[in-house]
């Protein structure tokens, strides 16, 4: 009796096996979150500007635009200047100038537009100019020397006329002795006798030809 009851409580816990099924799949779990990276944008500005996929107006009129494409390879050199040795708070400026011109630039919708961002951080607007044509010096100018005056031999005795009469009435009567007496070496500085004496002398020898002054001398 006692061996059967024992047989019995063996059976006992194998009767609440499920012999023959599978054990039910564990819970699925949801896949985790793509992490995509966050794009930043370029930190510097490249020399050649990107033309390739899908472009903003802007970005498009800097592939074709000549000009707007010689802007953007000048700034692109002058900013790349400028990082050569530049501190930290020099090239957090340069990144925030160019967060702003690429802003700026994908707004614009005209050529106009987008060459006034450019030039809104361009050091000086360059401008191109054309090389003078070489042209011939041209030939000196004649240089005409003037030839040196005659320097007066004074040999009077005593003062002067200018300090005698005054310097006005002395010159008067060293233009009157130079019309009648040219090489006479007439001046105010000479005795007033003496130009006197020589505009009579003068005067004596033009004859009829003398001038009015002679009579009042």
């Amino acid at each position: 009796m006692n061996g059967k009851l024992l047989f019995l409580a063996l059976l006992a816990p194998l009767a609440g096996c499920d012999w023959g099924q599978q054990p039910p799949p564990p819970p699925r779990r949801p896949p985790p979150p793509v992490v995509r990276p966050v794009d930043r944008g370029p930190n510097w500005l490249d020399p050649v500007p990107y033309c390739e996929g899908a472009l903003r107006r802007g970005e498009w009129l800097v592939c074709d635009n000549k000009g707007l494409n010689w802007l953007h390879r000048t700034l692109a050199g002058q900013w790349a200047e400028e990082r050569q040795g530049a501190d930290r708070q020099r090239l957090w400026v340069q990144r925030q100038q160019l967060q702003a011109l690429l802003s700026e630039r994908d707004a614009c919708q005209t050529a106009e537009c987008v060459g006034t961002a450019y030039r809104r951080y361009l050091k000086a607007p360059p401008r191109w100019t054309q090389p003078p044509e070489w042209r011939p010096a041209p030939s000196p100018r004649p240089v005409h020397y003037r030839p040196r005056e005659k320097r007066l031999n004074w040999r009077d005795n005593g003062p002067s006329c200018a300090s005698k009469i005054g310097w006005q009435k002395a010159a008067l009567l060293a233009r009157q002795c130079t019309v009648v007496n040219p090489d006479g070496q007439c001046g105010p500085q000479r005795g007033c006798e003496t130009l006197k004496t020589m505009i009579l002398d003068g005067c004596w020898d033009m004859g009829d030809r003398r001038p009015g002054f002679c009579n009042r001398t």
